[in-house]
């Protein structure tokens, strides 16, 4: 669902320099996967004699992972679900969503192309996200955009996830590039917070999964198309390379 709320763009970090490198997260930044994802853990809730939990009151969950947003699903039901029981409906959920419901979380629109556009910018691209490597491979390589990638991380990775600044950190260590020369792409509070303590500028996607207005900021710029987001950072690199060159 994308938000209806606009948010003025705020300049902080990366305000003079060009870009290098720009990552990406996964769940509602570059993938509308709620949908699937909340019918993976409906599935099993139903199958189990539990009831249904609404799409909207799992979206805040999504940010911290599909553990975490499934954890809310038994957190919200009516009566407490034995822990021994939790666990298990937790590993039955993720083998029905790898098994069925993973290829079903589509792009949003446009994405395919703003990658390839930055990639014909010569840019580093790379993926920073709480979701596990297993999974987001699949959805990569689903969507045929894996190849543009040059670094993923994801949960486990790094010794602490988002909102801590490891995981974006690892990912400008293995590429070799530093903070002021790169962007995050994200669309909650878990990877605003992530890019403000590693000292990386933030893009803010729109059509997310982020709940309040607040959650987005700092950010240096705000989209819901990814023509917008393209258009913003070539606009941006050709003046930066203009006054370079004044």
């Amino acid at each position: 669902m994308k938000l209806t709320f606009c948010v003025r763009s705020i300049h902080v970090m990366n305000k003079n320099a060009q870009f290098r490198a720009i990552i990406f997260d996964v769940d509602g930044t570059l993938f509308d996967t709620l949908p699937s994802l909340s019918a993976a853990a409906n599935s099993v809730l139903v199958q189990a004699g539990l009831r249904e939990v609404a799409t909207p009151l799992l979206r805040a969950a999504l940010n911290e992972g599909l553990k975490p947003m499934f954890r809310q699903s038994i957190a919200l039901q009516a009566s407490t679900v034995e822990p021994g029981l939790a666990r298990q409906l937790e590993d039955e959920y993720l083998d029905q969503y790898m098994q069925r419901w993973l290829p079903a979380a589509p792009l949003f629109d446009h994405v395919h192309e703003s990658l390839l556009a930055l990639k014909a910018l010569d840019m580093k691209l790379g993926i920073c996200t709480n979701r596990d490597r297993a999974s987001t491979d699949v959805l990569l390589t689903q969507a045929g955009i894996a190849g543009l990638f040059d670094i993923v991380v994801g949960m486990g990775d790094a010794s602490r996830p988002k909102p801590a600044a490891d995981p974006l950190l690892m990912v400008l260590e293995r590429m070799g590039i530093p903070a002021a020369a790169a962007l995050l792409v994200g669309d909650s509070y878990m990877d605003a917070s992530c890019a403000r303590l590693s000292q990386v500028g933030f893009a803010a996607h729109l059509g997310g999964y982020a709940v309040h207005p607040g959650d987005l900021l700092p950010h240096m710029t705000s989209f819901s198309n990814y023509n917008e987001f393209t258009s913003w950072v070539l606009g941006r690199q050709s003046a930066n390379k203009e006054a370079c060159h004044a």
